[in-house]
Formats: structure tokens, sequence, C-alpha cells
């Protein structure tokens, strides 16, 4: 069921009778719950319950009836319900009772209450959606008109295309398209004084028919007569006499209108009598895309950006320097004048515009801003001094959609928000600005945004004109692009990034924009992916997109975006804002870097998101601090022959107790970080005859040389491996001990789950290791500071840590130690050590659970990042991860100007020998 569907269930049960113990029974089927399986809860099979009368369906819902006994309000009952220790293993999304007249709900993800009357239950049904194991969206929930709307247009859509095959052809989807787009702008405008009070509606009942038969012949003629002047309408019936002139492109062009069936006649009637005053353009444009796309239907009401997340984007990057220039120009009628013009000037171009949202956003903030001034110069000027009127049109706004029917919303969609403006307008100055015949429309353009030029979508600024570039691009990785999209990336990149490959496909809109702002009255700001501020797309992408011309003026650093559909919840995203360098080097204008809800005003941006010098860490084979070499360890290329389970190594040691020598414990990620026990054959070259003349060891080598020969390419790269079939690909083991450092562990963990082992643990090719380092170095790898560097150097998978020895731990920035400071940060690790060993029963995972760390662990941990902190930072430990990036970037850009130093001089000198030779 989609949100739609629940509303309706919903309103239904609301409306029922009420039946305490039938109730919660009904509730799970309005809430998506399979027949099967509230027929299981009704028979008590699965009810966790243990309150009186009351149902627990796990994950889903906890329900109790209210009344009986003055005790038994709906108040008392919810916390009865939250007091219920059955919660705790069942989970249940809501909380749930009511008498039959009050309701009252809990939400205890969000810790929220909801108390209402039972028959307006529907109302406020966002609240009831996570009971369905769908997300809830507060502007869904806030305003349902747009939920009824989508679910009667779906429904109608849905009839036409059965009554009408012919059109699900592709020949006939633009036309479908624009077809439902005038029907909305008919019933919006009816409910709204555009068009006078139910023309529309009368139109349709009474000229129809009465199932409909007629209705396609009527709607061809009223959208036509909507296209022309009132005196150019003779060959129509003379019953279009009364419709409106719309113009404005929305009933230009084909005009062909489906042929309806009883069926779709009875849902256009029911969208006709629904009130469309309220509809949200924001929101509705989002869920009237779904009408024409099931599979976005299916996630009804949760694929759209929400206002907050939009006002990250345009706030900081043209609005607060607009709403400062109005604050300070506030006493200047002249200077306000000038300000109304730039208004006027400004163009908003989204070239990945989806069904709007951004546009009808800085649209309306434009506009308040614009009446703001139009207010403020009223009062200046005595009220009746001068005409008010906006100059913002929306043909000023630009932008480029891959799906027609999403086009047609955006036009839409800004034709309802700037018909709302303009009421608004009406309201605080008393003069309406007429909304017929519509004005130009905006400029929305269906196609591929990586294959248009951008130049003939949103034309470059000319004299006084700005034009900013906003939107939320789509974001795939690598790995999720098709055949197309890998193509748009060649043809985005090709010539100008050597390494884009590996970028994800939202870096083609950055560069794309980088390259459309250049040297123009133009800046930039989109949504990405925080993959493109980590790890290697920032050497492979930033050098070029900035080059010498541009610079970050503004950025939000890693937030979970938090209003996609449910899969996609936890992607973390961040915001990055592009303008052109000053002119002049000497010019130096703060930037704006937002983490949550702080600000820190920036002297500069780097690619990191840092205030930091614009350095590029790149990979090095080396430390470039001294640190001792770290390697990735053993890959087995076995085939899984020469890997043992415990119950395997127990089997072969019971058979042969002679093979113990040549068996030691293997870890790789996820045995280090839960301690999982898995072992393997380990074979110096030295030992092969004695350890052949095992029988059992004997075919496990066999079996290896076999699957190496047969089916492991890597066998073909490096013939080496089938001259050593009883070896992993790399055969290093500690001396004496070893650090494991594994490649990909949770964001969750305050410190890299970092492990010492002895000279008996062989490493897999999933860690990094330090063999047989001084021991100081683990202080190092388990600080802070550590964690810090790597999660913005080595970049992250999905939302975990992605460590590299090349990219991590070489080029880890350390100040000069003294042999007191590796004492001292010996001893500072063999505290942690011994505070671990405390815990001998613990894997890494669960003393490292920042919800269960013991409490003496983390002191330990704590007094290690104060001790080396403080040989950073003069004897200081930083504040936050903040504070130590932007220290690391210091010292690692000192370091890199220092070695470049070293090679300019190099080089002077061998050239000065070679002229002197």
């Amino acid at each position: 069921m989609n949100p739609t569907e629940i509303y309706d269930a919903l309103s239904d049960l609301a409306s029922q009778p009420f039946d305490g113990s039938i109730f919660p029974y009904d509730f799970a089927l309005a809430t998506d719950a399979a027949k099967a399986t509230v027929d299981k809860l009704r028979k008590g099979a699965t009810n966790r319950s243990d309150l009186p009368g009351g149902v627990l369906l796990s994950r889903r819902f906890h329900f109790a009836p209210a009344g009986g006994t003055k005790q038994a309000t709906v108040d008392a009952v919810l916390d009865q319900l939250k007091a219920s220790p059955r919660n705790k293993q069942a989970k249940p999304a809501i909380l749930l009772t009511t008498d039959g007249t009050m309701l009252a709900a809990f939400h205890p993800a969000s810790g929220e209450s909801l108390h209402c009357q039972l028959d307006e239950m529907a109302k406020h049904f966002g609240f009831f959606l996570p009971a369905a194991g769908k997300e809830r969206y507060r502007a869904v929930e806030e305003n349902p008109v747009d939920v009824q709307a989508t679910g009667k247009l779906a429904k109608l859509y849905d009839a036409l295309i059965r009554h009408n095959p012919e059109w699900k052809n592709p020949s006939h989807t633009h036309i479908m398209n624009q077809f439902m787009m005038r029907l909305i702008f008919c019933l919006f405008s009816e409910d709204v004084g555009i068009f006078p009070k139910d023309q529309f509606s009368r139109m349709v009942l009474d000229y129809g028919g009465k199932e409909g038969e007629a209705l396609h012949t009527v709607l061809q003629a009223g959208f036509e007569a909507m296209n022309l002047p009132k005196d150019e309408r003779s060959h129509l019936p003379d019953w279009t006499a009364p419709l409106e002139y719309v113009n404005g492109g929305l009933f230009a062009g084909d005009i062909t209108i489906p042929t309806f069936d009883v069926t779709a006649f009875r849902y256009l009637k029911d969208a006709c009598a629904l009130d469309w005053k309220d509809i949200n353009p924001d929101i509705f444009g989002s869920m009237i895309q779904s009408v024409a796309d099931t599979g976005i239907r299916a996630e009804l009401g949760m694929h759209y950006t929400s206002v907050p997340n939009i006002r990250k984007v345009i706030d900081p990057l043209f609005l607060d320097g607009l709403r400062s220039e109005i604050q300070k120009d506030w006493d200047k009628p002249a200077a306000l004048q000038k300000l109304l013009h730039k208004l006027g000037h400004i163009h908003i171009f989204d070239p990945a515009c989806g069904s709007g949202n951004f546009l009808v956003i800085a649209y309306r903030q434009l506009r308040e801003l614009e009446m703001t001034i139009l207010q403020r110069l009223a009062t200046l000027n005595g009220n009746n001094t001068m005409e008010l009127f906006s100059t913002i049109p929306i043909a000023n706004f630009h932008g480029i959609e891959c799906a027609d029917f999403a086009v047609e919303t955006a036009k839409l969609a800004l034709f309802i928000a700037e018909y709302q403006a303009n009421a608004l307008f009406a309201e605080r100055f008393g003069r309406a600005i007429a909304p017929l015949p519509l004005r130009e429309a905006a400029h929305i353009v269906c196609g591929n945004a990586l294959r248009l030029d951008w130049e003939a979508v949103c034309p470059p600024p000319g004299d006084g004109e700005l034009v900013y570039i906003i939107g939320n691009p789509p974001f795939l990785g690598s790995n999720y692009q098709n055949a197309e999209q890998k193509a748009d990336m060649a043809i985005t990149f090709s010539g100008s990034v050597k390494n884009y490959k590996g970028l994800d496909y939202v870096a083609a809109w950055f560069f794309k924009a980088a390259r459309y702002i250049q040297g123009r009255q133009a800046e930039a700001a989109l949504v990405s992916t925080n993959s493109l501020c980590q790890g290697q797309a920032v050497n492979a992408l930033w050098p070029d997109l900035l080059g010498e011309a541009l610079e970050i003026s503004f950025a939000h650093t890693s937030f979970k975006w938090r209003n996609n559909a449910s899969h996609n919840a936890a992607v973390i995203c961040i915001i990055v804002g592009l303008r052109n360098r000053p002119e002049t080097k000497t010019t130096t204008i703060l930037k704006r870097l937002f983490t949550g809800e702080t600000e820190h005003q920036a002297t500069n941006i780097n690619a990191y998101l840092l205030d930091a010098p614009d350095v590029f860490v790149e990979k090095a084979s080396k430390s470039l601090f001294g640190l001792p070499e770290m390697v990735k360890g053993n890959m087995p290329v076995d085939n899984g022959h020469l890997i043992l389970s415990p119950e395997e190594k127990d089997k072969l040691l019971q058979q042969t107790p002679q093979a113990a020598p040549f068996i030691r414990r293997f870890m790789g990620s996820k045995e280090a970080i839960n301690d999982l026990e898995r072992y393997c054959l380990w074979i110096d070259d030295r030992d092969i005859e004695e350890a052949k003349s095992i029988s059992l060891i004997a075919d496990r080598i066999d079996a290896t040389l076999e699957a190496r020969t047969f089916k492991i390419k890597e066998a073909q790269k490096n013939p080496k491996l089938l001259d050593r079939p009883w070896q992993f690909r790399e055969h290093d083991a500690p001396q004496n001990h070893a650090y494991l450092i594994p490649s990909v562990s949770s964001e969750r963990r305050p410190y890299l789950p970092t492990i010492r082992v002895k000279s008996d643990t062989i490493s897999s090719n999933l860690n990094f290791v330090l063999y047989d380092a001084p021991e100081w170095c683990f202080a190092l790898l388990v600080s802070r500071l550590h964690l810090a560097w790597a999660a913005s150097i080595c970049g992250k998978l999905k939302t975990d840590f992605r460590y590299s020895n090349t990219l991590g731990w070489h080029t880890f920035p350390v100040p000069a130690l003294t042999e007191a400071d590796k004492e001292a940060l010996k001893q500072s690790g063999r505290a942690i050590m011994r505070v671990r060993a405390s815990y001998f029963d613990k894997s890494l995972a669960e003393l490292y659970d920042p919800d269960k760390m013991p409490a003496d662990l983390w002191e330990a941990h704590q007094a290690n990042d104060a001790l080396l902190e403080g040989l950073y930072n003069k004897g200081q430990p930083f504040t936050n991860d903040t504070q130590r990036l932007e220290h690391l970037f210091r010292r690692y850009a000192a370091r890199v100007a220092q070695s470049r130093k070293k090679q300019t001089a190099r080089k002077k000198r061998s050239t000065t020998k070679k002229q002197e030779g």
C-alpha cells in the first residue's frame, strides 16, 4: 500500500462503529499488514502484548483499548503502553490507544505524541506510516489534501490508460502528460479564483454526458478555447465563450484528449469535488510526478526534497546576501530600487530539476524578499507615491529534467507558486496582479542534462544579470552506473579529467556547473554524496574542477539526507557552493562552513570541506613523516583450500597431529573486530616437502593449484602463484608482533579497531598491517587524530570507514618525536592494552560500541588523545575533529611545500652541474 491507500483505509476505519476487540486488527490491515499475518495475530499466535485487550505486532504497533473505568483514559493507557517491557524486544513503531472517541499515539523513534478525535485519524495519517514500515514525512502529514489529490489523479490516470491502451506507447507519453497537467491547472484554478468558482467542474458535468461518453470532445473544445482570446473562438461551441484565456503556453500545441469510460469519469468527478486551494506546489509537484510513474507511486510522498534541505542550498548561495543588502539599505529608497531591479534580473537554473521543488522554493523566497522591499518603499515614499508590481517573472527560472512528466509538473508547480505569490501580494498591497492571461512560462527542458548545452537552456548572464545554479542531481556510484550513464560521464569528462571513471555520477553536474559559471556573474551550489570530498575522488575531480579560477564559497559538511525514500534514508550528503575567485589575490572574502547547526567563518574551504589550505593529499608508497611502512595483508588466492574453519582445523589435527606446525590463526577484518576464529595453512618453502608428506595437506595444495590454474584470473597476472600453490599470494608474517587495521569498519566507533597480534597469527588482505613496528605506533593508530584523518582522506564505503595505507597512514602528519615522546606514547598504548585485557571475553566490536564502551577504556583513550595532541598543539588537546583536521592539513601542506622546495633546489643544482660540465 502507498500512503494514499493508507489514508483511504484509515478514513474507512475511523468512520466505522468502534469495537475495541476488532479495531487493532482492522488497523493492522489499514497499515498494510498481510491478511495471513493478521489472521495469526487474531488467533493469538503472534500477539506479544502483556496488557488487557492488548495487541502487539512486532515492528508494527502495540495497541491497548481505553475506557471502561475512570483510570483507563487514553492518556493513562498510553503510559501503560510506554512502560510495557514487551516493547524492548518487539520494537513497535507506533503505540496506540483509543476509547472510540479520543485517540492517543506515540512514536518511540522520535518521541512524539499524537492526541486527536478518532474520526480525525486520517488527517494525521503520516503519523501512522511507520506502522506500515514507511518513513514519516512532515509535509505530507501536515497537508493530506496533497495526498488525496494525488491518489485521485493516479486512479484517473490508470483508468484512462486501461480504456486507451494505445496511450501506453511512447508516442503518446508527452501528450498524456500535458493532458494531466492541464486538468490539474483547471482544478486548481477554479478553487482559488483564477477561474470563476466551479467553472471547469460545471463544464465536465454539464456537457460530458451521463457516463463521460462526450467528455473527450468537451475537453478538446474547452482546452482549445483556453488557448485563444475570446474574439477568436467563433468556430468553437457557444458554451466555451465564458472560459478564461489562459495563454502562457499551457494549452498550446497538441490538445488530443483520451476517451473516458464510466470509471475514468467517476474518478475525474471525485477530483473535481476536492478543494485544491491548499495545494503546496513545492510538495505537490513531486507527488503529481508519481501519477505517471508507478515506481515512484510505490513510495508516494517520499521522493521530494524538503524545504529545510533546499534552504541549506539557496540561503547561503544568494538569499542571505540579498537579506543583508536589504538590511544595509533599509533607509535608502534609491538603493532599495536598485535592489528591486537586481531581483528582477536573477536567473535560477536547476539542471536536475525533477518536478521543480528547488525552483519553486527559490521563486517563493525571492517574491517574499521583493514584497519586503516594496512594503519598505511604500512606507518611505508615503504609501501612495509609487506603483507596486512584481518584477520577478517565472521565465527567469530554468531547468533540465529527463522525465517528461516531471518537466510538465515543474512548469505547473511554478504557475501555481506564481499565483499563490500574487494572491499574497494582493493581501499585502491591495492590488491584485491579473492571474490571466499567464505570462511566459518557466524554461524547463526535457532531456539528458549531461548531453545538453546548458547555455541553450539558461543563456549566460548579460549586463546586470546573475545566474545561480542549484539542485540535487542523482547520486550513483561508479559500480551502479548503467552503460548510458557511463557514456554520459565519458562525454562530460573526456579530455578534461583523467581519472573520472571511479567518480559518483553527481560529479558530472559539478563539473558542468563549474564550467558554466567560470568568468561570469554566476555561482552554483549542489547537493552531493560526501564521496566527492573524500578519498581518491578529491584528487581525481577537484584540481580540474576548481583550477585557478574557482573556489568553494560555502559548504555543509556531511549530514544525513533524512527525507528521501526509506531505502535511501542513510545517504550521507554534503552541499558545496562554487564561485569565481576574487580578481586580486589580496582580496579575501570569508567563506561559510556549516557543520550541523553551527556555522564557521573560514578563511579558505578546501576540497575536503575544511578551513585549511588547498592541498590534495596524494597516495604515498612510504610515510612522508618517517613512520614505519604499512602494507596490505596476505591474499590467499586459493578458492578456500588454504583456509580452515575451527572444525576443519580440529579434524585435521585429530587425524594428523604432525600438521600442527603448519597451521596458524588467520584474521580478516571480521575476525579481528569480532574475535572470530579461522585458521590457515602457512608453509615456508623450506618446509614444503615435510608438509606434502601429510596427505590431507597435499590434497589441499593440489586443489589450490587446480583452482589457480583453471578458475582464478589472478594467476594469469601473477604466474608465480602456480609455482608455489602452498602459499598465499603474499607471504608476510610477523617475527614478533603486528598491528592489524581492518580495511572497513563501522562509522559509529570513536576509534579505529586496531588489534595487536603475535607471530602465530596471519593477516588476510582485508587488513592493513604494521609488521614488528615500534610500540609507540599503536598510540597513533588508536588515536582520535588518526581516525579523523583517515575518515577524511581515505573516504568511506557507504557510511563505514574505509582505510588505506597509502592515504591514511603514509600521509598521516606527525610532529618530530623525541625518544621521551616515543616512550610516553608507548606507555600510553600499553595502558589501553591493559584495560582491553581486563575484558578478555569481549571483542573489539563490543568494547568499542559507543553505547557500551567501558568507562576505564574510554578514559585510557582520552588520556592517550590528550598526550598525543599535546605533542601537536603546544600541550593543548583539540576540542573537536574539525580542529584536528585543520591542524593536520596545515602540517601536511607545510611538508608538501618543503618537499617541493627541496625538489626544486635539487633540480636547480643538477642543472647547474650539467651546465658547468
